[in-house]
């Protein structure tokens, strides 16, 4: 729809989504750096393009964290992009409920794995299509109805964020 990221982001933290205690997500720069949400450094080289155009390594601790957080991007969406290629029902919006859609995913992603623990076919399918039935689909809402102003909470934990963020990235700079 046309609500930010952040603003989507808040209304599933608002509907009980919750990061498990000591753990974090890796997100891009759109979003705020917080403590359960890890955004890379802004202003700092961070596509494994510009890393790799000129074979240059990283010059100072922000730019290696830039790095690892790009390629560890890289690797989620690939699979995702592995797993929409195998299962077309993950392209599209459905009239599931949520629970369902979650139970869908999972359940994908278990087959997935089984396929590959037993050394199955992992090409993709050649006839993987789009077809689903439009009258299944349900129309995304207008997000930015709800939200009058920024999301406030993100604001509050950044400082919290750019020290745990500083702290890994300094640490990884020390092994490197």
């Amino acid at each position: 729809g046309s609500a930010s990221d952040t603003r989507v982001l808040q209304d599933a933290l608002d509907h009980g989504f919750n990061v498990p205690p000591g753990k974090f997500y890796l997100v891009d720069a759109g979003y705020a750096n917080t403590p359960q949400f890890i955004a890379p450094y802004r202003g700092t080289r961070y596509h494994l393009q510009e890393h790799g155009r000129f074979q240059q390594r990283p010059q100072c601790y922000k730019e290696l964290f830039n790095l690892r957080h790009a390629q560890l991007r890289n690797h989620v969406e690939r699979i995702i992009g592995i797993l929409k290629a195998r299962y077309p029902i993950l392209k599209a919006a459905t009239m599931f409920d949520i629970d369902t859609q979650v139970d869908t995913v999972v359940a994908c992603c278990v087959l997935h794995n089984f396929i590959r623990l037993h050394n199955g076919d992992m090409t993709l399918p050649n006839r993987a299509t789009m077809d689903v039935n439009e009258s299944n689909m349900k129309d995304v809402p207008d997000g930015d109805v709800k939200y009058k102003k920024d999301v406030i909470v993100f604001n509050n934990l950044r400082q919290a964020g750019n020290e745990m963020r500083d702290a890994m990235a300094m640490q990884m700079w020390a092994d490197y």
